[in-house]
């Protein structure tokens, strides 16, 4: 006797199908935004503040003036990020900080005293992100003493090196 199935039964096992596969593509693809923040080195280009046309590194002691200057991201595995401050082929502060991917188009980053939020990740190309949040907290504004004044649009442009 062979079994002949319904028409209700074949949708509820297409859409039980659909549904696996959405709950493991899911996790993928987080992983894929981690994979590609640590594979390589990251330069950040620019980071605007507010409504400032202004690059934001350019305010840096080191940076005022200096035509070979670079901040540099390294997203290293257990969430640590390492910030690099060089001038002249030579590194002139190093910070230490926190990252985490909440899903493929999020990353939260902690590191600095400019950045610290969660942002949205565009992709114009692989090698090139841009991410932006209205909730960065820039404790460089007070000291990190007043949060909820000290929080700001932040638009940050980086390339893979």
């Amino acid at each position: 006797m062979a079994k002949i199935y319904s028409p209700i039964m074949n949708k509820a096992l297409v859409i039980s199908f659909l549904l696996l596969v959405l709950i493991f593509t899911l996790g993928a693809c987080k992983k894929t935004t981690e994979s590609e923040l640590m594979n390589g080195l990251w330069q950040v280009n620019t980071v605007n503040l507010d409504t400032a046309g202004s690059n934001y590194l350019n305010t840096f002691p080191n940076f005022a003036g200096c035509a070979n200057c670079a901040y540099k991201l390294s997203f290293q595995e257990q969430d640590v990020v390492i910030g690099y401050y060089i001038s002249n082929d030579s590194i002139k502060h190093i910070s230490t900080g926190t990252w985490l991917v909440p899903d493929y188009t999020h990353v939260t980053i902690k590191v600095d005293n400019f950045i610290d939020g969660t942002f949205s990740i565009t992709r114009p190309l692989l090698s090139h992100w841009i991410l932006t949040t209205s909730f960065n907290h820039v404790a460089a504004f007070d000291g990190g003493v007043n949060p909820q004044f000290d929080t700001c649009y932040t638009k940050i442009d980086m390339t893979k090196l």
